[in-house]
C-alpha cells in the first residue's frame, strides 16, 4: 500500500480511466456534500485573488485506488475502491467550472485546457469507447447521466437525476462568483487555480492482491451512508468475481438499477427505499428468521459464507443472484400490479381470489406477510411445487386471519414471527400440500397475539365495539359483503369500478334532533343521545355510497338521505337497508 498527495490536475492529468467497480453504489451525494466542497474553493479563490503568501494547499481527505493489470490502448485503468463520490462530483465541477467560464469571459476558449482533465485523447482510447472521459461509471443509473453532462447533452426533458443536479448546483454557483465583481477574468483564472493546483486528495495505492471489497465495506463509515442493497450487491459482486465485467454485472443485478427500486415508500418512521425493503422480505424468507432492515447486508453474508465447502462458491453465488432477480419481479409486481402481470388472462380468471387477497393485504399495509407470499408465488410460478388450488386454498386462510384479526382489533406485533414461522413449516413439510399445511398452522395458534379469531368473536367485537380500521379498509370490508350479496341473488351484472365508493354514516357523526330526532317515548334524552353517539362508529351505521351522494348527502336526515340513495345508487347493500 502506497500514499501520495495529488492535486486535481495531476489527478486528471494523465491519461487515465478511473473505473467505478461493479460492488460500488449509484452517486448519492447532495447538496449536503456539495456545498462544503463549493465554499473551500471558493474561499481558497479569495485568498490567491489576495495574493496571500504562502498558501496551505486544501485537503479534500483520501481516495483508495487499485491499479489493475490490463490497459486498453494507452489509457491506465485504475479501480476506484474508495472515493467514487468524491472524483464523480470533482468532475461535475471542473465541467461545471468550463462552461461557466466560456458563458462569462470574452475569450470563452481561455480554459479550453480543461478539456485534458475531463476526456482522454482519442488516439489512446483504443477499442472502447468509455475510456474517452476520466471516470468509467458502471452503474446504468449514473453511465447515461455523467456521459451527458461531460459531453454537454443533457436532456432538459426528463427529470435530472443526482449527477446533472449536482452539475447544475456547481455552474450556477461558479457562474455567480465569477461575475459577483468586473474582473471576470481574474476571478476566473483564480477559482481554475484553486480548483486544479490548491485542493489535493491523498490517493493511496492498493497491492494488486488485497481484498478491495473488504477495504470498501471498512470503509462505509464516511461520508453518505450506504444502503443495505449496495452492501448485498458489493457481497454478490466480490464473490461472483465480478470487478470490471458490465455484462456479467447486468447479469447478476442489472434489473436493480431501475429507479422504482432506490423510490422511498412507506409512510412515518416505516420509509424505506424498495430495494432494501424487498432484500430484508428476501433473507427473512429463506433463514426463516426476523432481521431487522439495518442487519439485512450482515445476514446475508452470513447465508453466504455458509455454504458447504464443496459448493462451487462463484457457481452458488450466481444462482443466489439469479434467485434474487426472479423473487424481484414477483415483488416488483405484486407491489405495482397485485401480481396482474405475472398471470396471463386464463390465470387471472382462476387466481382471482388470490389476486383479490394481494390488493386487499395492501390495503390493509400489511406488508410482514410479504415472506411466505413470495415464497408461495415463486413456488407456483417457477417450479410448480404449489398448484393453482393450494395457492388459492392458502390465500383464502390467510386473507381469513388477517382480516378477522384487523375486524377484532388484534395486536399486530407479532404477525412478523407467525408469518416466518410458516414459511418454515412450509419448508418442512414433506409432501404434504401446501394449503394443508397453512391451513393447520394458523389453526395451531393458540396465543392471543397469533389466534385465528373464530365467527363467534368476530361477531361479538362487531356488535360490542365501534368497527376498527381507516376509510379504505372499511371500505374494503363493504365492498366484499356487497359482492357477497350480489352473488348470493344470482345478480350476473359485476359490480364494476368500485373507485368512486365511499363508506358513509348513516346517522351523521354530527346529528341533530331536528333531522334525527329521538322516539316520542323517549324520557332521558341525554342517555339517548350519548347511545347515539356510541354506535355512530358501529358496523350497523355504515354503508357505501357514491363519492358524488358522499358530501350532500352526509348531514341531511333519514327522510332525504334515502330518497337520494334509491334514485342514484344500484348498491345492493343499499336496496337492503332500504327495503
Amino acid at each position: 500500500m502506497k500514499a501520495k498527495i495529488q492535486g486535481i490536475d495531476k489527478l486528471f492529468g494523465d491519461p487515465v480511466s478511473y473505473r467505478i467497480p461493479q460492488f460500488q453504489r449509484p452517486y448519492a451525494w447532495s447538496e449536503k456534500q456539495w456545498e462544503p466542497l463549493w465554499e473551500d474553493a471558493g474561499k481558497m479563490a479569495d485568498r490567491i485573488l489576495d495574493q496571500e503568501k504562502d498558501l496551505l494547499p486544501h485537503f479534500m481527505g483520501s481516495i483508495v485506488l487499485q491499479p489493475m493489470k490490463l490497459a486498453d490502448g494507452k489509457i491506465s485503468r485504475v479501480l476506484v475502491i474508495d472515493g467514487q463520490q468524491r472524483l464523480t462530483t470533482l468532475q461535475l465541477l471542473l465541467k461545471a467550472s468550463q462552461n461557466a467560464f466560456q458563458e462569462s469571459l470574452n475569450n470563452p476558449r481561455k480554459f479550453k485546457n480543461l478539456d485534458k482533465l475531463l476526456f482522454n485523447d482519442q488516439k489512446r482510447t483504443g477499442n472502447d469507447p468509455y475510456n474517452e472521459t476520466k471516470i468509467r461509471q458502471t452503474n446504468r443509473l449514473d453511465q447515461a447521466d455523467f456521459r451527458k453532462v461531460i459531453r454537454d447533452s443533457i436532456d432538459t426533458s426528463k427529470p435530472p437525476g443526482a449527477i446533472t443536479k449536482a452539475y447544475e448546483y456547481f455552474h450556477e454557483n461558479v457562474r455567480e462568483w465569477v461575475t459577483r465583481h468586473a474582473n471576470v477574468d481574474a476571478r476566473a483564472t483564480a477559482l481554475y487555480d484553486a480548483i486544479t493546483k490548491q485542493l489535493k486528495v491523498v490517493s493511496i495505492i492498493l497491492d494488486t492482491r488485497e481484498e478491495r471489497h473488504v477495504i470498501f465495506e471498512i470503509l462505509n463509515d464516511r461520508g453518505e451512508p450506504l444502503k443495505q442493497a449496495d452492501l448485498i450487491k458489493s457481497i454478490i459482486m466480490h464473490k461472483a468475481n465480478v470487478d470490471d465485467d458490465d455484462q456479467k454485472a447486468r447479469e447478476l443485478w442489472g434489473m436493480f438499477e431501475d429507479h422504482w427500486w432506490w423510490e422511498e415508500d412507506g409512510k412515518g418512521k416505516d420509509i424505506q427505499i424498495r430495494i432494501d425493503r424487498f432484500l430484508n422480505y428476501w433473507i427473512r424468507m429463506y433463514i426463516s428468521e426476523y432481521v431487522t432492515l439495518d442487519r439485512t447486508a450482515a445476514e446475508f453474508r452470513n447465508y453466504i459464507e455458509g455454504f458447504k465447502p464443496d459448493i462451487e462458491k462463484v457457481a452458488k453465488v450466481e444462482k443466489v443472484a439469479q434467485d434474487i432477480r426472479k423473487v424481484g419481479l414477483i415483488y416488483r409486481d405484486i407491489e405495482e400490479n397485485c401480481l396482474r402481470l405475472l398471470f396471463d388472462e386464463t390465470d387471472k380468471e382462476r387466481l382471482g381470489k388470490f389476486i383479490k387477497f394481494i390488493e386487499r393485504i395492501k390495503t390493509m399495509e400489511i406488508g410482514v406477510i410479504m415472506p411466505p407470499l413470495l415464497w408461495l408465488c415463486t413456488k407456483q410460478s417457477y417450479t410448480n411445487e404449489v398448484s393453482e388450488k393450494e395457492l388459492q386454498r392458502s390465500a383464502c386462510a390467510m386473507e381469513s386471519h388477517l382480516v378477522r384479526r384487523m375486524l377484532c382489533k388484534k395486536d399486530s406485533q407479532d404477525l412478523n414471527k407467525l408469518s416466518l414461522g410458516m414459511v418454515k413449516r412450509l419448508k418442512e413439510r414433506k409432501g404434504q400440500p401446501v394449503d394443508n399445511v397453512v391451513v393447520q398452522f394458523l389453526k395451531d395458534q393458540s396465543a392471543e397475539s397469533r389466534i385465528w379469531p373464530d365467527n363467534y368473536t368476530v361477531i361479538t367485537k362487531l356488535t360490542t365495539f365501534p368497527m376498527p380500521g381507516n376509510a379504505a379498509r372499511k371500505k374494503m370490508i363493504f365492498v366484499a359483503i356487497e359482492k357477497y350479496l350480489r352473488e348470493k341473488l344470482g345478480v350476473t351484472r359485476p359490480l364494476g369500478d368500485t373507485s368512486k365508493l365511499t363508506v358513509e354514516p348513516i346517522l351523521p357523526k354530527k346529528w341533530e334532533n331536528g333531522d334525527w330526532p329521538s322516539p316520542k317515548d323517549t324520557v332521558d334524552k341525554a342517555a339517548a343521545a350519548a347511545f347515539r353517539n356510541d354506535y355512530v362508529k358501529f358496523i350497523g351505521n355504515w354503508t357505501l355510497a357514491t363519492r358524488e351522494l358522499s358530501s350532500p348527502t352526509s348531514n341531511i336526515s333519514w327522510k332525504y338521505k334515502k330518497e337520494a340513495l334509491r334514485q342514484h345508487n344500484e348498491l345492493y347493500l343499499n336496496k337492503e337497508l332500504l327495503d
